[in-house]
């Protein structure tokens, strides 16, 4: 139909980054189609009340993967099984590989994938992700790979032992080093602006916050909004280099990584990011007082 809205499919539809995605999306007149593994979840109804279609598809089973991109003009994947499952080679590598081949195969012109900046180990996350990257360059589609810092929405979370109601933040290492977090409403915002056409028609995109801070900091400032001390715990680098190198699952193995990264330092240059992406970025700051209302 000339005139018609872009229809944008979404893997992850029903996670935490990927219903933002979906919001936003809406938000900028696009048509969506929400991927679930099971439509009758409370997530995908949430979804399909705002305005989504929602198609039942599954990233680990290719064959239900064509009918939900039929008619799309891009895909966007925010699909992952961290940190809830350890399905890291099935979901987050041979499923997101699925949807890329899916894409080209129903003519897809777009895939937007959210990834994450490089880190200077070997973990199985990281592999995931990159074999997923690596088959993108390859396809036969304009591709964005996004690549963010760290979550607040995950990290400044207890399931990360940062837990606002005990005031107790965990440091993983010495806490130190900076990093560069980001909030998800962030990420979202500009992965529905990507998938609509904007910013690089292809290629990789460094994602960092407006600001590098230490988790010594991040503490500070969460202590300065509240108006009242922090305590701050100490998972010590030696048991994060046993959870890396040694830990039951690759989940855990991944995990012990990406906290060490946190010890190591993670500072992402804010100048990265193109400039058809401007525009205010959430400080932890201004995170800790939305938090906060």
């Amino acid at each position: 139909m000339a005139g018609a809205a872009p229809l944008i499919a979404v893997a992850g539809a029903t996670g935490a980054l990927g219903s933002r995605v979906c919001g936003e999306l809406l938000a900028r007149g696009a048509r969506v189609r929400a991927l679930a593994r099971d439509p009758d979840a409370a997530a995908a109804r949430e979804l399909a009340a705002l305005g989504s279609d929602v198609a039942r598809a599954d990233v680990t089973d290719p064959p239900s993967l064509a009918a939900a991109f039929e008619g799309v003009a891009c895909v966007v994947s925010t699909a992952t099984c961290f940190p809830h499952r350890d399905e890291i080679d099935a979901v987050d590598r041979d499923g997101n590989v699925a949807l890329v081949g899916a894409a080209e195969g129903e003519g897809a012109a777009r895939f937007v994938f959210v990834s994450f900046k490089p880190v200077p180990l070997d973990f199985p996350l990281q592999r995931a992700k990159r074999a997923v990257e690596a088959r993108l360059a390859e396809a036969a589609l304009d591709a964005v790979v996004l690549r963010p810092g760290k979550f607040m929405d995950v990290w400044f979370s207890p399931l990360c032992g940062f837990d606002r109601a005990a005031r107790r933040a965990t440091l993983f290492g010495a806490g130190t080093a900076p990093v560069s977090w980001i909030a998800a409403a962030d990420v979202a915002a500009i992965a529905a602006r990507s998938a609509l056409g904007e910013g690089p028609r292809d290629g990789i995109v460094e994602l960092g916050g407006p600001e590098a801070l230490s988790q010594q900091d991040v503490a500070a400032v969460f202590a300065e909004v509240d108006g009242a001390p922090w305590h701050t715990e100490t998972l010590p680098l030696p048991e994060l280099e046993r959870m890396h190198r040694n830990g039951e699952s690759d989940l855990v193995r991944s995990l012990g990584a990406l906290m060490l990264e946190a010890h190591l330092g993670a500072a992402t240059d804010p100048s990265s990011r193109p400039a058809a992406f401007s525009g205010p970025a959430t400080t932890v700051r201004e995170y800790a007082a939305a938090q906060a209302r």
